[in-house]
């Protein structure tokens, strides 16, 4: 019986240890952080915004552009509290430049995926009437 506890516990830690290192950060893949200080529309919260961006707006942007991850960022303390950020990952500098090939410039590939983004960022308009982005690439070093 203490073979088997001991068996079992070793393959619960190494699953463990998988999944952990399958969620670690890669040396120079590229996090690019925007903060939006947000308007919301009259009669909209904060979490009916956060549930749309969460449930709706994330899912579409990751079927449109499929080598890059978005997670939904809320400030908890702080300057930005109570501010809404977007952090995307992308696996290197290439891969992001595949979209965004400088600060200001949008690829074709990008071009197209933002146009098919279209009815997605009209429903966002029920929910912001105003916001303001301020961003920054990071490369993990």
């Amino acid at each position: 019986m203490k073979t088997k506890t001991l068996f079992l516990l070793c393959l619960l830690f190494g699953f463990s240890l998988t999944h952990l290192s399958a969620q670690t950060l890669k040396k120079g893949a590229v996090i690019a952080v925007s903060t939006y200080k947000i308007t919301l529309q009259p009669g909209v919260t904060m979490n009916q915004y956060e549930d749309f961006l969460i449930n709706k707006y994330l899912p579409e942007y990751e079927k449109n552009f499929p080598d890059s991850k978005m997670y939904i960022l809320t400030g908890d303390r702080g300057e930005k509290k109570n501010q809404i950020g977007i952090m995307w990952y992308f696996e290197s500098v290439k891969v992001r430049d595949k979209y965004y090939p400088n600060e200001t410039d949008l690829s074709a590939e990008a071009t197209a995926a933002w146009e098919r983004m279209n009815p997605i960022s009209t429903e966002e308009s029920k929910y912001v009437s105003e916001s303001t982005r301020v961003f920054t690439d990071w490369v993990i070093k």
